[in-house]
């Protein structure tokens, strides 16, 4: 509407320039020169002679169903837990405030505001103990020197699907131009593991979990092949990924090369006595503090497999999963070192927040 109130403005104005540098030129000459009629010309030209300006004048319009102090109501109401919908809204203003709005007087006042009607994000349940190990962990994080997170390996697995697998997102249309989204029974995906430092990333490893790639060991107790990565295929990852990759970055690095840590999630096949012994044996500075569970909020690392993620569907486009392998391992090769020192710099903030909310999820 405003690109159509300018274009028209400008319209008017060449209409009264075009007669003012060629008097003798008819209004149906300068309507043809400028794509209008003639009685357009003939309007707006008359008008710039009286002196009349060109542009519309302002209209006052139906003044606004909710002002100002009403808007303040309809928002904070909005943000109460029984409020979960505009007709709740506009009920609880009507109860409580003696206030009369429609559903979509409130549904507009919350969008000028900025509000959106989104789902909350699932997250797993936070037990007392869950919350009092978060506040263990991270106040033991925070008495060690600043400096400390920079000899610290932060390492995790991920699984990326060829297709998008969430929910188609929402759009305003009539119920018959809704449209369909194409979307696979089963998705492609690549399972990978992945390590972050200050200083660099490790290479990728695709493991148990990628598309046509099935696991080599047999499980002792069911007699047949993991469907995932076990113990003993996760110590192929320590033995030929992490603890390699790990101790090149920190001697390119020139710091910390005899003293860094490695940290893991507590998932099963990564704690075992094993894994756990190969891990003090070969890592100089051992195992990093015991992860507290439930706790993917508090890993930088998450926060690189969110920044990987939409980098892949947003730049790449893979058909396969040779292609999807190979976008993954282009994007890592792009991950920037101010993404790295940002990310482990604020990792003393991370814990403090944890400490501030006793244990709560951070969004960070």
């Amino acid at each position: 509407m405003a690109k159509g109130i300018v274009a028209l403005q400008k319209l008017r104005e060449q209409a009264a320039t075009l007669k003012k540098y060629h008097p003798d030129w008819s209004f149906n000459k300068i309507g043809k020169k400028i794509g209008c009629r003639h009685s357009f010309v003939s309007r707006w030209v008359r008008r710039d002679q009286a002196c009349e300006p060109l542009h519309d004048q302002s209209r006052s319009g139906r003044p606004p169903k909710a002002d100002a102090a009403a808007q303040e109501h309809i928002v904070m109401a909005a943000q109460l837990p029984e409020c979960r919908t505009a007709a709740d809204v506009a009920a609880k203003l009507q109860q409580d405030q003696h206030l009369s709005f429609s559903v979509t007087t409130v549904k507009r006042v919350l969008r000028q505001h900025g509000l959106q009607h989104l789902s909350p994000v699932a997250r797993p349940m936070l037990t007392d103990s869950h919350k009092l190990a978060r506040v263990k962990f991270a106040k033991a994080v925070l008495r060690r020197d600043k400096t400390s997170k920079r000899r610290w390996l932060n390492t995790d697995g991920k699984i990326f699907h060829l297709h998008k697998m969430g929910r188609p997102l929402r759009r305003w249309c009539s119920p018959g131009a809704r449209g369909t989204v194409p979307r696979p029974k089963h998705s492609i995906a690549a399972h990978v593991y992945m390590g972050i430092c200050y200083w660099g990333v490790t290479k990728l490893m695709f493991v148990t979990g990628t598309h046509k790639q099935v696991s080599k060991f047999v499980n002792p107790k069911s007699k047949r092949l993991y469907a995932g990565v076990g113990s003993s295929e996760y110590s192929e990852v320590l033995s030929q990924m992490f603890v390699p990759e790990g101790n090149r970055l920190f001697q390119q690095a020139g710091q910390w090369a005899d003293k860094w840590q490695l940290q893991q999630d507590n998932a099963k096949p990564h704690k075992t006595a094993t894994n756990m012994a190969y891990i003090a044996e070969n890592v100089p500075g051992g195992h990093f503090l015991t992860w507290p569970a439930c706790s993917p909020d508090m890993s930088p690392i998450e926060n690189m497999w969110a920044w990987m993620e939409g980098k892949l569907h947003k730049e790449y486009q893979p058909k396969n999963v040779e292609e999807l392998k190979d976008s993954l391992e282009q994007i890592r090769q792009s991950i920037p070192a101010s993404m790295l020192h940002n990310m482990f710099d604020g990792f003393q903030a991370r814990m403090q927040r944890v400490v501030d909310l006793d244990g709560e999820y951070i969004n960070m």
